[in-house]
């Protein structure tokens, strides 16, 4: 089961803000889930400080923010480029260790 946790919200002009700054941040990609054709996806999130700060879209939806989803290529790699802390990213590809996951055929979690 999913441990609760609160994540303060960024959106990517935040993001271009903190490199604006120099404001020191890390990042890092959690996988959330599969496509339908068993591609990953994941969430990005940022750390400042002791802060955890989840990308969401800057455009607000009608029941809030979404939470901005990244496929592997070209969309994680990309932003990670463009938007990461300048690290090499290492990430989950199995998506049965995803938090919906069914943890493969025998039913076990990785």
């Amino acid at each position: 089961m999913p441990i609760a946790r609160h994540l303060s919200l960024i959106t990517l002009d935040g993001v271009k803000d903190l490199i604006a700054r120099g404001v020191e941040f890390t990042c890092r990609y959690e996988l959330v889930r599969g496509t339908g054709d068993g591609k990953p996806l994941y969430h990005c999130i940022y750390t400042v400080g002791d802060e955890e700060l989840i990308l969401v879209a800057a455009k607000v939806q009608k029941h809030g923010p979404k939470v901005r989803e990244f496929a592997l290529w070209p969309g994680l790699v990309n932003h990670h480029v463009n938007f990461g802390d300048g690290h090499p990213v290492s990430i989950d590809l199995d998506i049965r260790n995803a938090e919906d996951g069914d943890g493969g055929p025998d039913g076990d979690r990785i």
